[in-house]
Formats: structure tokens, C-alpha cells, sequence
């Protein structure tokens, strides 16, 4: 969310909500654009937990192997220890998951090409990108321009 306070205390005009927006929602797809970009490199949290998954995988298969040679007490020991490796390891995944989609990237560039041309598109297919991304604009003399981005 963008808020935009104005400095005087003139009653705001269509044009500077208008001016207001088209700022804002430059600098939101640049925002999305750096997100994107982040979002690409290697996170080295991410890849420890890489690591640690293959290593609780390793371990599970090596216990695997034992279960065929040991004895009942042996056994149950296995058994719990497989156990917590994969509780471990579910856990490890969903925190991957949930990783993951807070890096979401949305697709920018079908609101870049309209924005390069701002001033040569219709009022028409300018409120069209300005509804694409915008939820609502808020206008106030007390506390400006409050702009809320759906995306």
C-alpha cells in the first residue's frame, strides 16, 4: 500500500489522484519486479533445508536396510526412529512449501507493456490496467491519497 500526503491544503484535483496512481503503480510493478528477481536466487535457508531433507532420506534408507537383520527389541527401535526421521522431514517440507509460496511471483509483464505507453493509451485502456492492479483509492484533503493494490 502506497500513501501519498499532499502538502497543501488545496482540495485535491483529479489530475494529481490520476498523476498519484500512475506513480504508485509504477513503483509497485518495479517492487513485484525486484520480488521476482529475489525470489529466483538461491535462498541459503532453503537449501539447508535441502540438505538436512537428503540427509534425514539417507538415514531412513540406512535404518531401512537394518530392519531385515534385527531382532524384535532392535526392531522397535527402527521403527521409532523412522518414525521421528519422517515427522522431521514432514516438517522440513511444509516449511519449504509455505517458503515458497510467500515467493510467489506474479507475471508483470502484461501491466509493463501499457505502462511504457501511458500517454498514448485511451482513458479507457488506462482505467483498464489501473483496475487490473488496484483495489480502491482512498482521497482525503486530511490525509491525501491512499492507494490499495490488488496485487
Amino acid at each position: 500500500m502506497l500513501k501519498i500526503i499532499t502538502d497543501s491544503v488545496i482540495k485535491i484535483r483529479p489530475k494529481q489522484v490520476e498523476d498519484a496512481a500512475f506513480r504508485a503503480m509504477q513503483e509497485r510493478i518495479e517492487q513485484l519486479n525486484i520480488a521476482k528477481y529475489e525470489s529466483n536466487k538461491p535462498d541459503a535457508e532453503t537449501e539447508n533445508i535441502k540438505t538436512e531433507l537428503v540427509h534425514i532420506d539417507n538415514e531412513i534408507q540406512k535404518l531401512k536396510e537394518k530392519l531385515a537383520d534385527a531382532d524384535s527389541v532392535l526392531f522397535d527401535y527402527i521403527q521409532k526412529r523412522i518414525s521421528t526421521l519422517h515427522e522431521q522431514k514432514s516438517n522440513l517440507e511444509k516449511k519449504i512449501q509455505t517458503m515458497n509460496r510467500k515467493r510467489k511471483a506474479i507475471d508483470t509483464k502484461p501491466l509493463e507493456q501499457p505502462m511504457k505507453q501511458w500517454d498514448k493509451l485511451t482513458v479507457q485502456e488506462k482505467h483498464a490496467v489501473a483496475v487490473a492492479m488496484i483495489d480502491v483509492v482512498l482521497v482525503s484533503d486530511e490525509t491525501g491519497i491512499e492507494i490499495k493494490f490488488s496485487v
